[in-house]
């Protein structure tokens, strides 16, 4: 029976969205943060949040901009825009993001086309979907 669970999780690992090259353009666009879940599995809803991040990337170059949404599909920008670069390491996918003095990552986890976990240095991972408004 063991054999039959092992067999089973290998294979669902094998079936999880890979993070690669090809499809780490799906990054583009809006989301919004569902949750937030920590080493220790405590989990953290967003329920109803009122920012949605926008990621935008050009040849592992970007920015993520904080923007908040209004009732006529337009958003009001705020003035945190952030750059970062995409790397690939070690079967890892490494968002580095700059401001200022400030450094920071975050590993790309999952990445589908409504699906996004990032994790950061702390191991807390941020589920998102994509923004619909």
């Amino acid at each position: 029976m063991r054999i039959y669970y092992f067999f089973v999780f290998t294979l669902f690992l094998g079936c999880a969205p890979k993070v690669s090259k090809q499809n780490i353009d799906l990054l583009n666009g809006y989301w919004v943060i569902t949750e937030a879940k920590a080493p220790n599995g405590e989990s953290r809803p967003y329920i109803g949040a009122v920012e949605v991040d926008f990621f935008e990337l050009n040849d592992k170059k970007g920015f993520r901009k904080k923007l908040k949404p209004l009732l006529n599909n337009q958003f009001n920008k705020t003035n945190d825009k952030v750059d970062f670069t995409i790397s690939f390491e070690e079967k890892a996918c490494i968002i580095t993001y700059f401001r200022q003095e400030h450094n920071w990552q975050e590993e790309v986890v999952k990445i589908a086309e409504d699906d996004l976990q990032l994790q950061d240095a702390r191991g807390v991972i941020f589920h998102y979907k994509r923004y619909q408004p």
